[in-house]
């Protein structure tokens, strides 16, 4: 096999107020993504955007949990894959939703259009989430340093996004929808 040669152009050291810094925009980064989320999802789907948006929450609490587990340090590449993860989070949800839309649109009531709305869109998740994975591994296994952190959060971003948008988020429709009886569904 040909071995590229590689050549340093440039070295830096950053010191640790500049990384103390670039971590802090980072999380100010999600902060703002999740408000403007949280704003987007009420205005557009109404209450089940908010639905959407608990999945959210309890997606990223999934990861953090994850990362606590496994003694991961949060830096900033891993930051950028939990953004990353948020917005495929959003994808799947949206992706759910436009499924259920157009169940409700033939005619179906609110429980076979939620039922309907999932399954319908569960093919087109797993192929996005499942080639997301195969990625990150990829990452991981080949690369080195940064780039291996952000392939760990991107693995463990897309396994909390399945459990979050199929799981926790189905689950929590069929609460509100028995809980207070809901009959028709406005999306």
């Amino acid at each position: 096999t040909f071995v590229a040669p590689v050549t340093f152009e440039e070295d830096r050291v950053i010191g640790p107020t500049l990384g103390r810094e670039s971590i802090h925009q980072g999380m100010v980064a999600c902060l703002v993504s999740f408000l403007l989320l949280l704003i987007f999802s009420l205005y557009y789907y109404k209450l089940s955007g908010l639905l959407a948006f608990a999945a959210l929450i309890y997606n990223v609490l999934l990861i953090l949990m994850a990362m606590a587990w496994m003694r991961a340090t949060l830096t900033l590449p891993g930051i950028a894959g939990v953004v990353l993860t948020i917005g495929m989070a959003i994808d799947s949800s949206i992706l759910i939703y436009e499924k259920i839309k157009e169940e409700l649109q033939s005619g179906i009531g609110a429980h076979k259009a939620v039922a309907g709305g999932f399954s319908g869109a569960m093919a087109v998740i797993l192929d996005a989430n499942i080639t997301t994975l195969l990625a990150g591994v990829i990452l991981y296994y080949f690369a080195s340093g940064p780039v291996q952190g952000f392939a760990v959060t991107i693995v463990i971003g897309v396994i909390a996004t399945l459990i979050s948008g199929l799981f926790f988020l189905r689950s929590l429709f069929l609460f509100v929808l028995n809980f207070f009886n809901v009959q028709r569904l406005s999306i």
